[in-house]
């Protein structure tokens, strides 16, 4: 697993320094060329059989969901043409919205087994956060697939932009609602004969696409997390792993599993960025988008991601 930390002054500037970062750490690199469909440059990386698109999109959006974008899609292999948003077998792409430049940091996460993945933060000021990226779930059953891609689109509508819990907001692995955003987390688990089978995180039970994942869900399984956060004893707060699930119709779910080195934790006692150590595992530790803040702020409260580093 590599790490990694860089700057850039802008999103197509990002992709590039990303680009260095995952061929020098085994991913190969398929291709990287200007956009035709859109203004932005087009990414295209592989390792093993986990194929993926990373994206900018500099214009587009609205107030409440402003450019830039920085947004990836998976596919299954790689073939050269005129349009690189085009590829086969692929999932719809996922968004991180008002991704400007330039960064005070941007954190490479990276690895090539035996579950590939490529796990991107950009601070886009001091204090703010994004979050996008691409691998294969550490999977439960008899998934044989397990890609996913993921984005992070915060609401800057000034009415719900300082509510970390409004539904509006769509944060990887965490469901939303179709009618504010298209999915910002997509995986691919085939059954019943259906392959490839992407699915979006939705709410809509009857729609055999969703995903669930929910950490602000109300009963789901990491609500208590959210309810209880870190140890009055210890001043740590457990970290949980973003299990994905698949409706299989009859109100049934089966669990599809989560992605490997990134977990859902509070951050009551840890200041962003701040690294934990378990063992010989060390844990980087950032907001959803920025702990807390005063009204018309961006505020998505205590609520984080981890990832681990261990080089």
């Amino acid at each position: 697993m590599a790490y990694a930390t860089s700057a850039a002054n802008d999103p197509n500037e990002l992709l590039d320094k990303l680009r260095v970062f995952a061929q020098s750490n085994g991913w190969v690199v398929d291709g990287w060329r200007d956009r035709t469909v859109r203004v932005g440059k087009a990414l295209s990386v592989h390792a093993g059989s986990v194929y993926a698109t990373l994206l900018t999109e500099l214009s587009g959006g609205d107030s409440s969901r402003p450019p830039p974008f920085v947004g990836v899609f998976g596919h299954t292999g790689y073939t050269a043409n005129a349009n690189a948003d085009l590829q086969a077998e692929a999932s719809a792409p996922v968004w991180a919205n008002y991704v400007q430049g330039p960064y005070s940091a941007v954190h490479f996460f990276c690895r090539t087994a035996p579950q590939p993945y490529l796990h991107i933060v950009l601070e886009t000021q001091a204090g703010t956060f994004k979050h996008f990226g691409t691998g294969r779930l550490v999977t439960a059953g008899a998934v044989s697939t397990g890609q996913y891609v993921y984005g992070s689109q915060w609401y800057y509508d000034p009415s719900y932009v300082n509510h970390p819990d409004d539904v509006r907001h769509a944060m990887a692995f965490d469901d939303s609602w179709a009618n504010y955003v298209s999915a910002t987390t997509r995986v691919r688990a085939d059954f019943d004969g259906i392959a490839p089978r992407w699915h979006g995180v939705s709410d809509t039970g009857g729609d055999m696409r969703a995903l669930y994942c929910g950490w602000r869900r109300r009963g789901a399984p990491i609500n208590l997390l959210m309810e209880f956060g870190h140890s009055t004893l210890t001043g740590r707060a457990p970290g949980q792993p973003l299990w994905c699930s698949v409706p299989r119709g009859g109100d049934l779910n089966t669990d599809v599993g989560h992605p490997p080195d990134l977990r859902f934790i509070r951050l009551d006692s840890y200041a962003p960025g701040e690294e934990l150590l378990l063992g010989s595992d060390r844990w980087k530790m950032f907001p959803v988008h920025r702990k807390n803040g005063p009204a018309g702020t961006p505020n998505s409260g205590v609520y984080g991601y981890a990832y681990r580093i261990t080089e």
